[in-house]
């Protein structure tokens, strides 16, 4: 039994059997907090964090899963001497505020590229746990900048110049890395044949072969190492768009990772943006329901009427290095962002005169042959009706005794001409819709993808699942059984009689949960 799952004593823990160490003798390595021997496991417990140590080496040798919860970084505590060090360098221009080194100097701002920057001692304490240190200098990244902008094509010849790129300023930026155990009550509709195809979809009713079904079912999986920055200076759409990162070569936080570069810190604790958090995380969870098929031919969720709870979350505070430049050309200021370890560069790159308006032109062709062929799988999927028409016209308007005595005379050449009719007809019904289906979806794809002038898309779900962790996935519609008084679902689950559609179970929320794990419960997914 965990030292949470006893009955608490004055301080909160049963201390019958927990031998408590002096607080200034034994400190957490993860979060600085008070250590206590717990008999049971054998090893020094961290009660604000969770983590597990050996007592006489302090080694870490597990964990309750806590590591890392929202810390108190509220600017009241005690600047620490590590800290005094630290100078504060404050944009006149834009606001920012970069932690950095006493011995660096700047004359731009990371963010706006503003030279109006003053310096001052830092004000409160920069308690970072994990840092990513940069794995090469300025003078590669300006490299690795000019060699991207050489390959993209139709971009400005006097767009950049080494004035400009001198600018660039390399920074740490605070990040909340979170991993979470996901739990889905999924709703979608589960389609079988041509019912897969929505231009079939539109204009046919199921039948036994081609049929659409309300399909519930149950999806378990863990998510691993999604980063969420903490600064609100920050686009978040231009720092997704440098990830992924290594996080396999996080280590513990050194100031001597600070020389040379700047470090901001965070504005936003992960309960502060718990909203952008879980509507990130209910993409990917929408997107991996997405390539589940429960043994349809497709299975399309839907984000109404299905529901997550996210739980057993491991949250780590850490710096990850970013080069950063800002751009200003034609009026307009562009951003740009380069992996400190990866050195993936991204960002908005503009035009040459009149090619914007060309390749808008492409795209917009491109989009209107998708709809060019929608229209034409739904005639094609009308030819066996069509079909039966005209021989239905064809026999009016013809003489049925002469029509008899070609059958009767050349049966080679009727049964030839049906084969062929039928097979034609096949073809153009079945056959051809499907390829033009095929087709669509791959032009649609490719105009989901962003060209080299725009910035790189978010990471999808690929990135972030834990593999090692597995897919729970079952439907729970085919065992459903029908009774008068509603519908039941083994000995204790029960469902509304009218739509079929799961109650939501009530989920005891784990008294170790932090206020940012219980926002995770039983959430309305995308809301």
């Amino acid at each position: 039994m965990a030292i949470w799952d006893r009955p608490a004593g004055a301080d909160g823990f049963d201390s019958s059997d927990v031998k408590t160490y002096s607080a200034d003798s034994y400190k957490c390595p993860n979060c600085a907090s008070s250590l206590v021997y717990e008999l049971e496991h054998g090893a020094m417990i961290c009660r604000n964090c969770g983590g597990l140590f050996d007592p006489e080496t302090l080694d870490k040798v597990g964990s309750f899963g806590l590591a890392n919860p929202e810390k108190d970084y509220d600017g009241t505590i005690e600047i620490s001497k590590e800290d005094e060090s630290r100078q504060e360098i404050v944009c006149n221009s834009c606001g920012a505020q970069i932690v950095t080194d006493k011995n660096t100097s700047s004359t731009y701002c990371a963010f706006c590229g503003s030279p109006a920057i003053v310096t001052r001692r830092l004000t409160r304490e920069f308690k970072p746990d994990y840092i990513i240190p940069f794995k090469f200098d300025k003078d590669k990244a300006i490299s690795l900048f000019e060699e991207h902008c050489a390959g993209i094509p139709h971009l400005p010849k006097d767009f950049k110049s080494q004035k400009v790129l001198a600018k660039m300023s390399g920074l740490y930026v605070p990040t909340w890395i979170i991993s979470t155990e996901v739990d889905v009550n999924v709703v979608g509709k589960g389609n079988m044949g041509r019912m897969v195809d929505d231009s079939y979809a539109e204009m046919h009713k199921s039948d036994n072969g081609d049929y659409s079904k309300l399909t519930y079912g149950k999806v378990k999986f863990r998510l691993k190492n999604v980063p969420f920055d903490g600064e609100v200076k920050i686009p978040n759409r231009l720092m997704s768009a440098a990830e992924p990162f290594d996080y396999s070569e996080l280590v513990r936080f050194r100031p001597e990772y600070l020389q040379g570069f700047f470090a901001e810190k965070y504005d936003e604790m992960p309960l502060d943006m718990t909203d952008r958090i879980y509507t990130r995380l209910d993409k990917y969870t929408l997107q991996l329901c997405d390539e589940l098929t429960f043994g349809f031919d497709d299975f399309v969720p839907e984000s109404s009427g299905s529901v997550t709870r996210y739980h057993n979350q491991d949250i780590k505070y850490a710096l990850l290095p970013c080069w950063f430049l800002n751009i200003e050309y034609d009026g307009k200021n562009y951003q740009y962002i380069i992996n400190g370890q990866t050195g993936k560069v991204s960002g908005e790159f503009p035009y040459a005169k009149g090619w914007e308006t060309i390749e808008r032109t492409g795209r917009r062709a491109k989009m209107n042959a998708i709809g060019l062929n929608a229209g034409i799988r739904t005639c094609l999927y009308l030819l066996p009706i069509l079909a039966f028409l005209l021989l239905r016209l064809f026999s009016g308007l013809t003489d049925g005794f002469a029509v008899m005595g070609f059958i009767f005379n050349k049966p080679v050449e009727t049964l030839l001409i049906i084969i062929l009719f039928c097979v034609l007809l096949y073809f153009f019904a079945e056959i051809l819709p499907k390829i033009l289906h095929g087709k669509a979806q791959h032009d649609i794809e490719s105009l989901s993808k962003a060209n080299s002038h725009d910035i790189a898309p978010e990471q999808g779900v690929e990135a972030y699942y834990d593999s090692a962790f597995g897919i729970d996935a079952y439907e729970t519609t085919k065992d459903f059984v029908s009774i008068e008084s509603g519908w039941k679902y083994g000995e204790q689950k029960k469902f509304d009689f009218r739509s079929a559609a799961p109650e939501l179970e009530e989920e005891e929320l784990d008294e170790n949960a932090t206020d940012f794990e219980k926002q995770g419960y039983n959430r309305k997914m995308m809301q």
